[in-house]
């Protein structure tokens, strides 16, 4: 791989130039706010030493490779693997907002062999066997149908080609879990507001009320909240068919909020924090072609001896070490 110093030397160059007051404006906020460790050389640092690590974890070396990010976001990951000599570095998302700020990021330093496409895993498709490296960076979690995620990782990687996960959604951690099947009580059932850094605009069942309302203005609001409330984990299509055979048979739905799963956006049908067991991820991403293996994961993208030292050994006492990990990574390599 190439010399980290001068990776690193290169990324702070690049968002030392984004964020200078003349340029800021031109990207998005919610970069600044999201990474505000990039307006300093040492942020940088930390973010290309976090890069570093997935690959050096994967013993991939990026330069000459293909490579794609599967939820990019503003594509810092890609940036960095770009000045790690990436031939080619792709990306996708479904924020418009993100996606802008880092299509301008690519036009603004001319950063050639990278491309940024506003499009969901179910609207792109690339060649056969075409590309070196996958990531997933705290992206899985969200994805409606992980097993379309790795389907299509399957076809798109080349043999002995590798996909990376690195998730901070650890089933394993008792406390970690508890609080995220807290966060799913608040998107489905509310209330409103913030929680924990996420913003609950309106609850999912007040969503699929509201959708039934629509759809059906003659129901009475009993029926609609009755329907609302079970039709949990259902999207738009789902809901209309569940209606049709109450409607049709006077028979409710059964699909009640189980507090042990995910809910769903009935617009969108994007889900929220998904938790994953990293062991039981490994062995399923396997039976689509991978030898996989996870990791507990503990920090040390700072830079700090000690933590980094603690990670390391604590990385090898997976699966022991996950019950108190926050994060994990699966590291799959296409057989």
């Amino acid at each position: 791989m190439p010399e980290f110093a001068r990776v690193s030397q290169q990324v702070a160059a690049l968002f030392e130039q984004a964020a200078r007051p003349e340029n800021r404006a031109r990207y998005d906020p919610e970069l600044w706010r999201y990474y505000p460790q990039l307006k300093t050389p040492q942020g940088c640092t930390q973010e290309t030493r976090y890069v570093y690590d997935l690959c050096r974890l994967a013993r991939f070396d990026p330069e000459g490779k293909r490579v794609l990010d599967a939820g990019c976001g503003f594509g810092l990951q890609l940036v960095v693997l770009y000045f790690m000599g990436a031939r080619e570095a792709i990306g996708f998302d479904l924020s418009e907002s993100r996606l802008r700020t880092f299509q301008r990021l690519i036009t603004d330093f001319n950063l050639q062999g990278m491309q940024a496409q506003l499009a969901s895993l179910d609207e792109v498709e690339y060649e056969l066997a075409s590309f070196d490296l996958i990531l997933s960076n705290e992206e899985i979690s969200h994805y409606p149908d992980v097993d379309e995620l790795l389907r299509r990782a399957a076809r798109w990687l080349k043999r002995g080609g590798a996909l990376i996960i690195a998730d901070g959604n650890n089933a394993a951690n008792p406390q970690l879990a508890a609080h995220t099947r807290q966060l799913w009580q608040r998107f489905e059932s509310g209330p409103a507001g913030e929680f924990e850094g996420h913003t609950i605009q309106k609850p999912y069942v007040e969503q699929r009320a509201e959708i039934i309302q629509q759809a059906y203005p003659d129901l009475p609001e009993a029926a609609v909240q009755a329907l609302a409330q079970r039709t949990s984990l259902m999207t738009r299509h789902a809901i209309f068919q569940a209606v049709e055979r109450y409607l049709e048979t006077g028979e409710l739905p059964n699909s009640v909020y189980d507090p042990t799963q995910c809910p769903v956006n009935p617009y969108s049908g994007a889900v929220i924090e998904r938790l994953f067991h990293p062991v039981e991820l490994a062995r399923h991403i396997e039976q689509f072609g991978f030898r996989a293996r996870a990791y507990a994961y503990f920090g040390g993208a700072s830079g700090k001896p000690i933590v980094r030292l603690a990670n390391a050994l604590l990385m090898r006492l997976t699966p022991l070490s996950l019950r108190w990990a926050k994060s994990f990574r699966v590291v799959a390599i296409r057989q």
